[in-house]
């Protein structure tokens, strides 16, 4: 699909597989690795134009490319992006954001690959478009591992980092006679939740604990168990569009399915099949308690992923 054909409405999964084939063609700059990132602009499945970073100007972003140099005065508004890696936040002045030129064209969608691999931004760009009412879809599970594969060079710059606290951190002290919502002292229950202690209405001198804050090995956990539960059902949605023929299976695919079908298994085994999957509500309810998570370990409210 390298050779766009014009005015021909292509299906969203289509125009995902452009941007990868596009971020394939990046070169990092001298001395650096860079991330290949691919990005398209389409309005009802036609193309409007395509880019990936480093194609007119080393360095240059995918969205620069494609926003300022190719669609320079096209109206976009309504139209939607589909971009391998997230939009960035900030760019040294005076050089203006993917996601602030995103934003100051009006697209109405953004459909994002991967986030960032950065532990210090990931998130922000997608949160950014959040935030102006842009929505934000992901690119289909298949097409993610593509992508991480294309840039296991870059990822390899940036590993996942095991989150470490301090016992401050972790207990989140509080001074000394400090008082409660309700009035009444805070302290630690058993399982080093912070809690506070309210008077039994039964007995007198007896104390009942009222959550404020889960410890910290506990809400790590919960986390880890809902991205469990979320790529369970991504990986289900996958299995379906195999099953329709909506969607086929390549040859450089068949070790992922068979990969992703182990870890589904142990997925299943951890929680019981018939724990797993929801309807629209209950996907809805989830992703609201992915972005509390998120806050709790460290994100600013409006910096709190979703899914």
């Amino acid at each position: 699909m390298t050779v766009i054909a014009p005015d021909m409405a292509y299906s969203e999964r289509e125009l995902m597989q452009l941007a990868i084939e596009l971020a394939a063609k990046c070169v990092s700059e001298e001395n650096k690795v860079s991330p290949k990132v691919g990005a398209v602009v389409a309005r009802d499945g036609i193309v409007l134009a395509a880019a990936y970073r480093g194609e007119l100007k080393a360095g240059e972003h995918a969205e620069y490319t494609l926003l300022e140099r190719k669609l320079q005065g096209v109206d976009l508004e309504g139209a939607t992006l589909f971009s391998t890696l997230e939009p960035c936040t900030h760019r040294n002045h005076p050089k203006i954001s993917c996601s602030d030129r995103v934003i100051e064209r009006k697209l109405k969608r953004v459909v994002i690959g991967t986030l960032d691999p950065n532990y210090i931004i990931r998130g922000l760009g997608e949160l950014r478009l959040q935030e102006e009412g842009i929505e934000i879809r992901r690119f289909e599970h298949d097409l993610v591992l593509q992508l991480r594969k294309l840039n296991r060079e870059f990822l390899a710059l940036h590993p996942v980092r095991d989150i470490q606290r301090n016992v401050s951190q972790t207990n989140e002290p509080f001074k000394s006679g400090e008082i409660g919502p309700n009035g009444h002292r805070i302290g630690y229950n058993d399982d080093g939740d912070m809690v506070e202690w309210i008077p039994s209405d039964e007995e007198d001198g007896e104390y009942w604990p009222m959550v404020l804050r889960r410890n910290d090995a506990a809400i790590l956990k919960e986390y880890s168990e809902l991205w469990d539960k979320i790529w369970w059902n991504r990986h289900q949605n996958w299995l379906r569009r195999l099953a329709t023929g909506e969607e086929t299976l390549s040859p450089d695919q068949e070790e992922i399915l068979v990969t992703a079908k182990k870890a589904a298994r142990r997925i299943e085994q951890k929680f019981g099949k018939k724990n797993l999957g929801w309807d629209d509500f209950e996907w809805g309810l989830l992703s609201g308690r992915m972005s509390a998570l998120s806050w709790v370990l460290g994100s600013e409210w409006n910096e709190s992923l979703d899914t």
